[in-house]
């Protein structure tokens, strides 16, 4: 439970982050989305019914704060950690190139339905404009932050499931 509290006490400073200062230094396409990279933590190396139960409060705090279409984020988040955890159970998850797959396949996921829900109250033409053209640049930035947030705290994404041999090293060497 007390890992589950982290989770949310990093996903609010996310969110604060994402939404006001990030929009002061980044135009709208370059910012990255830190809560997909955060969904994707829990969806890999956390237990599933407490990680699901985070993604859902999270997803509910970023609709609190995004906006007036209740469930969208909420929905997007829940539908990236079932991905996600699906993922985990099938492959190895230990691999760097399987984790920037995930990421970029997150981001993307997350940015379609996010437009596909927004048709629904909006003209379909501004959605495709402002969001789906964007998504390339988000997803590289949202990479970027990734490698930094690697960078600073290795054995973060996949918990204790990172072998004893690779701690630290989780994106040096080989792809293997």
């Amino acid at each position: 439970m007390r890992r589950c509290l982290i989770y949310i006490i990093v996903a609010g400073g996310f969110l604060l982050f994402q939404s006001s200062l990030l929009p002061l230094m980044l135009e709208p396409q370059w910012r990255p989305n830190l809560i997909v990279i955060l969904v994707l933590i829990l969806g890999i190396g956390e237990k599933p019914l407490p990680a699901m139960m985070t993604v859902l409060f999270i997803g509910a705090l970023q609709d609190s704060m995004g906006g007036s279409t209740v469930g969208l984020h909420l929905s997007a988040c829940l539908f990236i950690f079932i991905l996600a955890r699906l993922t985990a159970e099938r492959l190895n998850v230990e691999s760097p190139a399987l984790l920037l797959l995930m990421l970029v396949g997150a981001n993307m996921t997350y940015g379609l339905l996010v437009a596909f829900v927004m048709t629904t109250y909006t003209d379909p033409a501004t959605i495709v404009y402002l969001l789906i053209t964007t998504l390339p640049q988000q997803t590289l930035s949202t990479i970027l932050v990734f490698f930094v947030l690697m960078g600073i705290f290795p054995g973060w994404v996949l918990g204790g499931a990172v072998r004893a041999d690779r701690k630290g090293q989780l994106f040096r060497g080989e792809l293997s």
